[in-house]
């Protein structure tokens, strides 16, 4: 986080902790005890988080529905424009309760005091140094430390039960549905604070892949942060449009696989139909379009594309890129998409190695926002005709396996390719099943990476055999 120069808190962490002072169980008491009133820069702020904070002291429970009861004289006084300016805070703050990050939201504050703290004690351990009073500098410095205590957690005590049976509540580190329900059966999928890699060769659709997750993540009311590097934001925009709304590219029939199942839910056969469906090519699309997107995007979270050079994005960029969205749009992606790991600004000397620290860099900023990571990155020369890629087939520094949290990769021979199949083995699964395969049907044509899915069975290769038509 970057700090304003007068050492106050910028404005969308004032107003992120203002909205988890006033209605958020979990953190409004750790705030509490935190910061201070003064702490915020706007008097309007300062005079909501004094009636938070006394709300907290008083019933040990955030102010919540009732901040508009304690606000009513000046809601309903006589200085109207007074009034209009505590309505528009109230109102946002309403508005931000569901979406505000609240792990990533205290982990700033901490920051933020602890550097503070550490100003006031080098500037005191200075003074004294000067004046060659070293034990006095030594006790300004560990006063600072000592001073974290407020803000300081010391872990998950599992002799007490309240503490080592959080991991029943935490549904917010859950793996996201990606609509691919043979890998959301074992939870090979994106979840917060973790690394997701999609592993394929080259060509195989591995942006249409984190479409996908993006698409599935908005549906279900996560806010996604798409970075794309080797394509413009208008061109992952239309490609949004074919997945949500399963475009065609062009004007003409287009053709679907379909699974049939057994009474069992097992593969049965395989057989294609063709469908027509409105194109971007459309006269009308614009107007389609438009439409489309009031009706069924414009009140769900944000998704955002942000396009960066290849070669170029650097984890320094990426985190204050993440910061100004922050600061300035008070955007804070459940999601983040990055389209690929393996184009971003890497040592050219050292390039292997430099992937390798990426990938930890990029799962320990996941870890630090409290947001789902995940990237595509490419098989080597052996994976391409391989059957069945896995970790093996990793180009460049293989470490990036160990370093994800989740890997699936994907898999499809040419008898497949023209069939609308492709096959996802789960090559790494840190906190489920893995080594299984799931079947999914496919159509780039309207924009689909997956329309159906299916557990692999034993009849698979003889089903899709040639002589079966």
């Amino acid at each position: 986080m970057t700090t304003n120069t007068d050492d106050r808190l910028s404005g969308a962490l004032q107003e992120n902790l203002l909205t988890l002072l006033c209605f958020d169980q979990k953190y409004a008491t750790q705030i509490r005890y935190a910061v201070k009133p003064q702490l915020f820069e706007s008097s309007v702020f300062r005079e909501v988080a004094g009636i938070a904070i006394d709300f907290i002291d008083q019933f040990r429970q955030p102010v919540g529905d009732h901040l508009p009861d304690h606000l009513e004289s000046i809601l309903k006084g006589d200085d109207a424009r007074k009034a209009k300016t505590y309505q528009k805070l109230v109102e946002n703050l309403f508005l931000a309760r569901e979406h505000v990050n609240g792990e990533y939201v205290l982990s700033q504050l901490k920051k933020f005091v602890r550097a503070q703290n550490m100003k006031s004690a080098v500037i005191t351990a200075a003074e004294a140094l000067e004046d060659g009073r070293v034990d006095d500098a030594e006790v300004a410095m560990q006063k600072a430390l000592s001073s974290q205590i407020t803000t300081f957690e010391g872990g998950t005590d599992l002799s007490d039960p309240q503490s080592a049976l959080k991991f029943l509540d935490a549904e917010d580190e859950q793996p996201m549905v990606t609509g691919i329900d043979a890998l959301d059966e074992f939870g090979a999928a994106p979840a917060k604070k973790t690394l997701f890699l999609a592993l394929a060769p080259t060509n195989r659709g591995k942006s249409w892949w984190l479409m996908h997750l993006g698409k599935w993540a908005i549906l279900q009311g996560l806010s996604v942060l798409h970075i794309t590097l080797e394509m413009s934001e208008s061109k992952c925009a239309g490609r949004y449009m074919q997945s949500f709304f399963s475009l065609t590219k062009r004007q003409g029939m287009a053709r679907v696989t379909r699974l049939r199942r057994d009474p069992d839910g097992a593969l049965s056969d395989i057989y294609s139909e063709e469908m027509e469906r409105p194109s971007l090519a459309d006269d009308n699309i614009r107007a389609y379009l438009g439409s489309k997107i009031r009706r069924e995007l414009s009140r769900r979270p944000k998704l955002k594309i942000k396009s960066f050079p290849s070669g170029q994005l650097t984890m320094s960029m990426l985190n204050a890129y993440l910061d100004g969205l922050e600061r300035f749009e008070k955007f804070t992606p459940d999601l983040l998409l990055l389209d690929y790991i393996d184009i971003m600004a890497h040592d050219p000397t050292t390039r292997r190695e430099s992937i390798g620290a990426t990938t930890i860099a990029l799962r320990g900023l996941a870890s630090e926002r409290n947001l789902a990571a995940a990237s595509a990155t490419q098989t080597n020369r052996t994976g391409i005709s391989a059957k069945v890629v896995d970790e093996t087939h990793l180009s460049e520094d293989v470490s990036k396996a160990f370093t994800a949290d989740c890997m699936v990769t994907y898999n499809q021979t040419n008898a497949e390719y023209a069939l609308g199949l492709a096959r996802l083995f789960v090559a790494k699964n840190r906190d489920d099943v893995a080594k299984t395969t799931a079947l999914i049907t496919q159509s780039y044509a309207i924009g689909q990476f997956c329309l159906d899915s299916v557990q692999i069975n034993s009849d698979y290769w003889d089903i899709i055999a040639p002589e079966k038509g």
